[in-house]
């Protein structure tokens, strides 16, 4: 765990927890540092991913305390998608009992499929429960002109839609404002407050987080073809069958042949082996050979019939 010398709060301050969520170059940790007011976070302009870890950091903002998580990009240059989905968990502990927001950060400008799959990512990481605490902000807002925020967002219906979904909406900051940026993070805030209110002070919590892992690991199994158990389940009747089979075929050659008999009793078994013995000694004739192999079909198939479920599973 990383932290940034976070701020004692004020004595009996209720305490505002957020998650900064978001794809590579959304501007998370500068988003963090604009809204603690103070350098927490550590930013670079550059192609490859900065933060590798989640982070915490704090601060005081009118009597209140800010606790505020940074989380590695959604699409990171140097971890796998499932080294990020593992270490985005950890934002759960480190806002513990559990964030109140999820601000998922979209840079202003062309909506990319990669734009598009960072709205899928915060559902499969963190559940379809997370939009209930989560709220749109929207970076680079400058890039925007006099297009109104709603507009840009309903260029996209997918975007649009997903918006929508969020309890909390959406907020811009334009980092053009300069003395008024303070402002922007005021009204950020307040969309926050009415959230929580609206929520009832629920949180974020770590059950949701599990009941949003498993699901992606039963969606891997799905994907992988078959749950462990059913797999074991297969592989048993597979062998079943097998077993099944090559019994089948045996003993319908023998029975077909002349050596064995239908039916059981000690006496045909006497039999069997007078018949074994006499056909061993006199060279396989044609007829004898189609009568072997016809008994092992018809029996073989008998067992096919009988396994065709597992056989087409």
């Amino acid at each position: 765990m990383a932290e940034s010398g976070e701020s004692s709060p004020a004595a009996g301050s209720s305490e505002l927890r957020m998650v900064l969520l978001g794809r590579t170059g959304s501007g998370r940790s500068s988003a963090g540092n604009t809204i603690l007011g103070r350098s927490a976070f550590w930013t670079d302009t550059s192609p490859v991913s900065v933060t590798r870890h989640c982070q915490r950091a704090g601060s005081v903002s009118d009597g209140r305390s800010l606790r505020v998580i940074d989380t590695p990009g959604f699409f990171h240059t140097c971890m796998s998608p499932d080294e990020v989905r593992v270490e985005l968990g950890r934002c759960v502990d480190l806002s513990t009992p559990g964030p109140h927001v999820f601000l998922l950060l979209l840079r202003a400008g062309r909506v990319t499929r990669e734009c598009r799959a960072a709205l899928d990512w915060i559902r499969a990481a963190f559940g379809p429960q997370a939009l209930r605490f989560t709220v749109v902000l929207i970076t680079w807002g400058d890039a925007l002109g006099s297009k109104p925020a709603d507009d840009f967002l309903k260029e996209s219906t997918e975007l649009w839609e997903f918006v929508c979904e969020c309890a909390g909406g959406f907020h811009v900051f334009d980092n053009t404002k300069g003395q008024a940026e303070r402002s922007q993070v005021t009204e950020l805030l307040q969309k926050m407050d009415v959230l929580v209110q609206r929520n009832a002070g629920d949180h974020y919590t770590g059950d949701m987080l599990q009941q949003a892992e498993s699901a992606v690991r039963h969606a891997q199994q799905r994907i992988l073809g078959e749950e462990p158990e059913e797999e074991e389940q297969r592989k048993s009747a597979e062998s079943v069958f097998w077993y099944e089979l090559l019994s089948a075929v045996g003993r319908g050659a023998v029975e077909a042949s002349g050596v064995m008999e239908k039916g059981k009793g000690k006496g045909k078994k006497v039999k069997a082996i007078q018949r074994a013995a006499a056909i061993a000694s006199t060279p396989l004739s044609i007829t004898t050979a189609a009568k072997v192999m016809g008994g092992a079909v018809r029996e073989g198939t008998k067992v096919l019939i009988k396994h065709k479920n597992t056989l087409l599973h």
